[in-house]
């Protein structure tokens, strides 16, 4: 199957404005749209600065968290882990080749080329990372490009589908962490806050799930990720070709998780802590807990390095060595985000026969 030429596939994912329509053979302007736009526009423009306000708060509380412990020491344990980046980047890319794979098993039985594939997830890497409540705005990103391949309600059905095995697959590890802060440290805040937040992640990725599959849910749903209300039908049709919880591609979602928390692994051996499962799961659950946390933040910047900050002696860990985890985390992210960045501009898909 051919992709949706791109003007056509813009034009259901965007939900702009059709334009003129035929009436008795003539085209009539369609009624201006302007005033029903500008709440919106205030809404977008109050967002913005809020995002803002939270980014702003993020860096300053960094910067303090930082100063507090010491830039120098801090920067002593980023310099340390050097040697260790190339394997946690080999990790990220694993990490993203595993969402990939799981995009990729959704799209069935419509196959979209593998190139593509990874051209998606790395055009929508930089919006997961950095945007404020990123995951959403990520599998947008992914369904107005998967649309020329699958159709707009096919490939909002992946994007809710992405959504909610994004927060299942979370849950297994999340629950590990959980128990391995009660061995390190018994009934701690945290403890109880990784405890809280897996049952929270289980909750909310069956409960988009399942209410894709209601009619009242699903026409949001479809706005937010295919842009077009009049799809809703069609769209539900797409969701209920899979199970709810479709489970290859689950397992390859949790196995990507599985690498973060060897991310974690690596980079407590890279600041000279205690590495082993126990504690690498411990840590997982530590920056689980403070992106969540600071999920409105952009980049969760301040979120993550005030929880590692907290956990530090949880984890064996000194202040700066725990920001200095936080901040390699921070470092990579950006770095992938960068290279999404250049994806973008360099390698745009063009018309191709399939």
């Amino acid at each position: 199957m051919a992709p949706l030429p791109p003007a056509r596939a813009a034009e259901e994912c965007s939900g702009s404005d059709p334009g003129p329509a035929p009436v008795g053979g003539a085209l009539v302007p369609a009624a201006p749209s302007a005033a029903l736009n500008a709440p919106a526009a205030r809404r977008a423009r109050w967002k913005a600065l809020l995002h803002a306000a939270l980014a702003a708060f993020g860096l300053a509380a960094l910067a303090a968290l930082i100063r507090h412990v010491g830039a120098a020491e801090m920067l002593d344990a980023v310099i340390r882990a050097a040697p260790f980046l190339p394997f946690l980047v080999a990790l990220e890319v694993a990490r993203v080749g595993c969402e990939a794979l799981a995009t990729g098993l959704l799209c069935a039985p419509r196959r979209v080329p593998t190139a593509e594939l990874l051209r998606i997830h790395a055009v929508s890497y930089p919006v997961m990372a950095l945007m404020p409540a990123g995951r959403a705005a990520g599998e947008a990103v992914k369904a107005a490009l998967l649309s020329p391949y699958v159709g707009a309600p096919r490939a909002a059905a992946i994007a809710t589908a992405n959504q909610s095995l994004a927060l299942l697959c979370a849950a297994p590890l999340s629950l590990l962490a959980a128990a391995a802060l009660f061995r390190i440290g018994g009934a701690s805040p945290f403890a109880l806050g990784v405890l809280a937040h897996a049952a929270l992640l289980v909750a909310s990725g069956l409960g988009v799930a399942f209410a894709a599959r209601q009619r009242a849910a699903s026409a949001w749903l479809t706005r937010r990720f295919a842009r077009a209300g009049q799809l809703t039908a069609a769209f539900q049709e797409a969701v209920r070709e899979r199970p709810p919880v479709p489970a290859w591609p689950f397992a390859a979602c949790v196995a990507g998780r599985a690498l973060q928390a060897a991310q974690y692994a690596l980079l407590l051996a890279a600041v000279g802590a205690e590495s082993g499962p126990l504690r690498a799961l411990a840590a997982y659950g530590v920056g689980a807990a403070g992106t969540a946390a600071g999920d409105l933040i952009p980049g969760q910047i301040g979120a993550t390095d005030g929880a590692f900050t907290l956990a530090a002696p949880l984890l064996g860990l000194t202040a700066s060595s725990a920001i200095a985890v936080s901040l390699l985390v921070h470092l990579l992210q950006a770095a992938f985000a960068l290279a999404g960045i250049a994806v973008t501009l360099a390698w745009r898909r063009g018309p191709r026969a399939r």
